[in-house]
């Protein structure tokens, strides 16, 4: 019987790592001069990457990786997907976890989708980590105020980067759709958008 949950996380399924995803989030907001490092900082620096390949030398990412590695085992294609959601993440201006990042899009704002249906669609026809990470964050800037689900986003990108490496290495995809990341998201942009 196939789960057709796909609200529910699929890599980031121990609360561990989802605490770690949400405290590093926090983080970036932080200017406390009584910890070892400046939050501000770190997010300013992943504000400015071009591209997930720039992020994987930013301090901000390097701090996420060693919390996210004593609580979860990397596959290949993980630190790349990390580094994506890194600097994509810093682009939102509050963690919320109500809904999934896909339902978030498709939810209204100003009596409309968040991301209409034309962006989601751009969203979803990504093939490319560069391409990804450009769509993710423009959508992530219209979330605005209302924030953005932290482990939902880096779940979808750790799933669509699962994937695009499986391609990559001409490898079989995911029998089970409600596995695949592009399913999930339509799924819940769907049914939050009511159309």
């Amino acid at each position: 019987m196939l789960n057709s949950n796909t609200s529910n996380e699929l890599v980031f399924t121990q609360s561990d790592a989802q605490t770690v995803l949400k405290r590093w989030f926090d983080d970036l907001q932080q200017r406390d001069h009584s910890k070892s490092f400046n939050g501000r900082l770190w997010r300013a620096e992943l504000r400015r990457t071009k591209g997930p390949y720039e992020a994987l030398t930013c301090e901000g990412f390097r701090a996420l990786c060693q919390r996210l590695e004593k609580t979860m085992t990397f596959q290949p294609g993980d630190m790349l997907a990390l580094a994506l959601f890194a600097s994509v993440a810093a682009h939102a201006r509050r963690a919320n976890g109500q809904d999934s990042f896909a339902a978030q899009l498709g939810k209204e704002l100003k009596s409309r989708p968040c991301l209409s249906r034309l962006r989601f669609e751009r969203l979803q026809q990504v093939r490319q980590p560069e391409e990804l990470h450009s769509q993710l964050i423009k959508a992530v800037k219209l979330r605005g105020e209302e924030g953005v689900n932290v482990v939902s986003l880096a779940d979808g990108i750790f799933l669509w980067m699962r994937e695009w490496l499986a391609r990559e290495e001409h490898r079989s995809v995911e029998t089970n759709p409600f596995r695949r990341n592009s399913v999930r998201w339509a799924s819940e942009y769907l049914m939050a958008s009511g159309k």
